[in-house]
């Protein structure tokens, strides 16, 4: 094995015993942080059934990742992320090791081409670590026992799930899940299970967990409105309007306005991922960048849980979305969740219940 390689290892497992540390004490049921069990908003929807879904999906409302389901290869997907992560030191020799820890860890190339390590930090390590922040405190809620270990158990099948899908076009091991689910997930994870984490992204950063109301649309055989999203909110003291960041397959900056009876408002203007393509790196490895076309957004939110949002873009697959969660409206005792989206030159319509992981979504064509 190359000294480079033995260094990244040992690198990586400095970090990890370093998490672990800042973990020692397993969090209680309360305090909570990122999940708060209202019947209200993107809390309401939120679980670990629909937001595997989500993980695994939301990278199929990109362009070039579209597809019906039937032709996503399911076996090959988890074939190449085992090789991947149990063969890590051949899979990152034959990408090249600085190029690994430059592209993939530690943010040292800043072409746009070399960015891969932008979504490590973004969706892996702090998305992926209060989401199974939320994970332990949705079985903590709902009076499941250890539930620090169901988590665990969820986190797992959910970084499957996602580089599974993501992978399932691939004939080789990829660096891509090695990165991911032997450091940035656990990493995440790990530092999120301190509560001076958690309470810091909670209530200083007031982070929130925005993902999508996934829908399954049998006329093209799809997931709609897939994916997780996060909304952060930074406010200077008492200020009633304060710096706002959204991101998942959009990453949006803008502000925050605190409303009255606890309903927020947020804008935010940036880009979306249109398409993903592969940079042929001369060496039998290729690696992915991403094409961003302009994005916009409007959000609804109470109590940080997300309540209505309206997003304008660019790209094919997603020009316009609306979504608006269990809470906004009702039809008698009934208060679903409402999804309408265009995807090139299809209206995709689709309604979402809090007690399900997937609602049912239709198109207007195939």
């Amino acid at each position: 094995m190359r000294m480079g390689v033995r260094r990244f290892f040992a690198c990586t497992l400095a970090v990890v015993v370093y998490a672990a540390a800042a973990s020692a004490q397993e969090p209680g049921p309360e305090p909570r942080y990122f999940y708060h069990s209202y019947s209200y908003g993107s809390d309401a929807t939120f679980n670990p059934a629909s937001e595997i879904i989500n993980g695994a999906f939301g990278i199929m409302q990109i362009s070039t990742n579209w597809e019906p389901l039937e032709q996503v290869d399911f076996q090959q997907g988890l074939h190449i992320t085992w090789e991947s992560i149990t063969h890590p030191a051949s899979t990152i020799r034959a990408y090249g090791t600085e190029d690994f820890i430059a592209d993939q860890m530690f943010p040292t190339h800043f072409a746009w081409h070399d960015l891969q390590w932008v979504p490590n930090y973004s969706l892996h390590l702090i998305g992926g670590g209060a989401r199974h922040r939320a994970f332990t405190e949705w079985y903590g809620a709902h009076n499941f026992p250890a539930p620090w270990a169901w988590a665990w158990g969820t986190t797992i099948a959910h970084a499957f799930a996602v580089e599974t899908i993501e992978h399932n076009a691939e004939h080789r091991p990829t660096v891509d899940p090695v990165a991911d689910m032997l450091f940035f997930d656990p990493v995440g994870a790990l530092l999120f299970s301190s509560d001076r984490v958690a309470h810091f992204f909670s209530h200083t950063l007031n982070m929130r967990i925005w993902s999508g109301q996934p829908a399954y649309n049998p006329v093209v055989n799809t997931f709609e409105n897939a994916g997780e999203n996060y909304g952060l909110h930074y406010f200077f003291g008492d200020h009633r309007v304060g710096i706002f960041s959204y991101w998942g397959m959009s990453h949006l900056f803008g502000v925050t306005v605190r409303g009255g009876r606890q309903f927020d408002w947020s804008v935010g203007l940036g880009g979306a991922v249109d398409e993903l393509h592969n940079r042929d790196r001369g060496n039998g490895t290729t690696s992915p960048f991403a094409r961003i076309k302009l994005d916009a957004g409007a959000f609804i939110h109470r109590n940080g849980s997300l309540l209505a949002s309206v997003q304008l873009s660019q790209a094919w697959s997603q020009p316009f979305r609306m979504t608006l969660y269990p809470g906004m409206f009702s039809v008698g005792s009934l208060s679903p969740g409402f999804y309408t989206g265009v995807r090139g030159n299809d209206v995709i319509v689709g309604l979402s219940f809090q007690r399900f992981p997937v609602g049912i979504a239709a198109s207007s064509r195939r």
